[in-house]
């Protein structure tokens, strides 16, 4: 047993007041005459013994009296496991994350018990007692040390976070933003759900030995999650006016079959999908939506799911997009109609400019998703800079020779280049491989006996390089080089007296390959909040422009940090202030681009750790305490006994109230 004040001991002394007391009560003596006393006697025996036993059981009465009063000012307690019972200042991390919205019971959520769990430990602590609260979003908040009035308030307007944080960032970040004194004694109190997805690996804690660390998991029952995994389309392009496919998955978590699960799909906030759905448990489960009404530029979708008990992750946004073209350049020397020109012509998918060299307008270059240099016999040196500087960038560039090509200017893109031999006949190419990539799901069914077209080249090439057809006597026709960027090169002119590939069924299939291929960022339909960069492909942007993003529920506007590099726009999205929902992208007034902000799929695995993993792994750490509270209360008991240990100032006030009473009640009936 120890003593919180032992200074209030020295009350002890008071014990000798009553003892001198009586001791000067017992030394009276009272002389009463009687003419004759014999027949008193007996009686006035009787009457002094019984003087005598009341007189020593009040002294015994009011010595306990003050005993018991006295240890109740010097506060005696059985000691806890805890070594730093008189901290002044407390760190709290409260895991706020979407999970902790899990239900506990039927009526308590884990982030109102983490918030109840903070509650208790204020009212545990003296008023004077300094605190930080560090929480998913890590707000400025968690900076500075707070009062017991500001941690309350703070709480009246604590909501779930979008962001997840592992164990190891959390604990880090409380040491970076807590530890400024060394050596100094602080209680740390850990309140989190140990979700397996998000906790990542739990290493060492970073505190010093010197503070002490209490661990109070939130653990819910164990219970299934169904959400949408993944939202994607048959194919890359939509078309506003033809059928498109998207393809939902969707993911069970639990143990067991959801069956009959309530399904809505919405377009620009309009109903057009009501179904219902099983999912076998542990499973994914792919269903096809087919949208068969024409569509505007940019919709705004969202999946709405019936599952319950876990609701934070029911709703799924994404966008679909009809403008996102590929954008195709052809530079040619006359200006004419091409067979290029031809290919590309489906409005619906490809936005199609063609130049002459001699009026070329060179930042259209770097507007473009795909450029085609076609027939030029000299590449000259301002062209061969800007399309440099468009590989550079990533870009893609198709080669087509004139009939005599300048092997120094088109050397600068294409290595080891050479005039071919001379040929007066067309040679056969042979069929692709079914094998190379580049074909693969190009054709149902690829004929070996296929009428191929033939060519006569007039350019051939070494080097590293991805042969894509070759002719029969195993000279390449169609080659692709890798090198900051990508080129494609043809041997041959596109013109009948040196190929007819551009009238053979293949190539169509080939230029659309080479087209798609060459876009290289589609917008997604989606991003997760935790996205650490968003790659926006945008016209006439300039490094001046600020961007801003409204949108999310309730409504916000925020400028986000942001860079333009070309026709890029990188933006960093603050995924502690977005929530899930669209966002608009605005310039000067104008929506720019719509985006869809959904939360990370880690959250929704409700699978934790359990109180025998979390045991073992703090079994070696002998500052962390590790508690199983099912409730508020049971928190603060287990708190109270390990902390502060079992108080005995109250036991001590009873018994001297008792023994107060005793010493009335023998004075008066006695």
């Amino acid at each position: 047993m120890k003593f919180l004040h032992p200074e209030f001991l020295f009350g002890l002394f008071t014990l000798a007041i009553p003892v001198i007391i009586h001791l000067f009560n017992f030394r009276k003596a009272k002389v009463i005459y009687f003419s004759s006393t014999r027949f008193l006697e007996n009686i006035n025996q009787a009457t002094s013994k019984k003087r005598l036993l009341k007189h020593y059981l009040v002294l015994v009465s009011r010595l306990f009296f003050l005993t018991f009063l006295t240890l109740a000012f010097a506060q005696p307690y059985f000691p806890g496991a805890e070594k730093n019972p008189q901290a002044e200042t407390v760190y709290i991390y409260l895991d706020n994350s979407a999970s902790m919205t899990n239900q506990v019971d039927e009526s308590t959520s884990g982030l109102s018990l983490g918030k109840d769990y903070i509650d208790r430990i204020l009212k545990l602590y003296p008023a004077n007692t300094s605190y930080k609260v560090l929480t998913n979003d890590f707000l400025p908040f968690s900076n500075t040390l707070k009062s017991t009035r500001d941690v309350e308030e703070m709480l009246t307007q604590l909501h779930e976070s979008p962001m997840a944080r592992t164990f190891e960032e959390a604990t880090s970040r409380l040491q970076s933003t807590s530890m400024e004194a060394f050596g100094e004694q602080h209680d740390i109190f850990i309140i989190t759900d140990f979700q397996r997805s998000t906790m990542g690996q739990i290493r060492d804690l970073p505190f010093d030995s010197m503070s002490q660390v209490f661990i109070s998991p939130i653990l819910y029952p164990a219970i299934g999650n169904v959400f949408v995994d993944s939202v994607f389309l048959s194919s890359p392009y939509l078309i506003a006016s033809d059928k498109n496919q998207i393809h939902v998955v969707l993911m069970n978590t639990g143990a067991t079959d959801v069956e009959d699960m309530p399904l809505k799909f919405y377009i620009n906030e309009l109903q057009t999908v009501s179904s219902v759905v099983d999912v076998p448990a542990g499973k994914t489960f792919e269903m096809v939506i087919e949208i068969t009404f024409p569509l505007l530029e940019v919709n705004k979708c969202r999946i709405s799911l019936e599952d319950y008990p876990l609701v934070f992750d029911n709703n799924f946004y994404f966008t679909l997009k009809t403008e996102n073209l590929i954008k195709v350049l052809e530079i040619n020397a006359s200006g004419e109609k091409t067979p290029v020109q031809l290919v590309y012509g489906n409005e619906q998918l490809f936005s199609v400019t063609a130049q002459a060299v001699t009026n070329l307008d060179y930042s259209l270059i770097r507007q473009n998703d795909f450029v085609i240099v076609n027939g030029l016999e000299t590449i000259d040196g301002s062209l061969s800079a800007e399309l440099l500087n468009f590989l550079q960038a990533g870009g893609s560039l198709l080669l087509i020779p004139s009939e005599s090509p300048d092997l120094a200017s088109y050397g600068r893109f294409v290595p080891n280049l050479k005039i071919a031999p001379p040929e007066t006949t067309f040679t056969e190419m042979s069929p692709p491989r079914p094998d190379d990539p580049f074909f693969t799901a190009m054709f149902e069914e690829l004929d070996e006996n296929i009428q191929m077209p033939g060519a006569r080249p007039v350019i051939s090439w070494a080097g590293e390089q991805q042969t894509l057809l070759s002719l029969r006597n195993n000279a390449g026709f169609m080659a692709t080089f890798h090198n900051n960027g990508t080129v494609h090169v043809l041997a041959s002119p596109l013109n009948e007296k040196y190929t007819n590939i551009h009238r053979h069924a293949l190539f169509l299939p080939i230029m659309y390959r080479l087209a798609t291929q060459s876009k290289k960022v589609f917008e997604k339909l989606y991003y997760p909040i935790d996205e650490p960069l968003i790659s926006l492909t945008l016209d006439s942007l300039n490094k001046q422009d600020i961007f801003r993003l409204v949108g999310g529920s309730p409504a916000q506007e925020l400028i986000p940090n942001q860079r333009i590099s070309g026709n890029r726009l990188l933006l960093e999205i603050p995924a502690n202030i977005i929530t899930p929902g669209f966002y608009s992208l605005i310039l000067n007034g104008q929506t720019k681009a719509t985006l869809a902000c959904n939360l990370p799929k880690a959250e929704s695995y409700p699978d934790q750790w359990t109180m025998d993993e979390i045991g073992d792994t703090f079994k070696d750490a002998d500052n962390v305490v590790l508690f199983e509270a099912k409730d508020a209360d049971n928190f603060s008991n287990e708190v109270k006994k390990n902390k502060f240990g079992v108080p005995l100032w109250k036991y001590a006030i009873v018994l001297s109230l008792f023994f107060l009473l005793a010493e009335i009640l023998l004075i008066r009936l006695l």
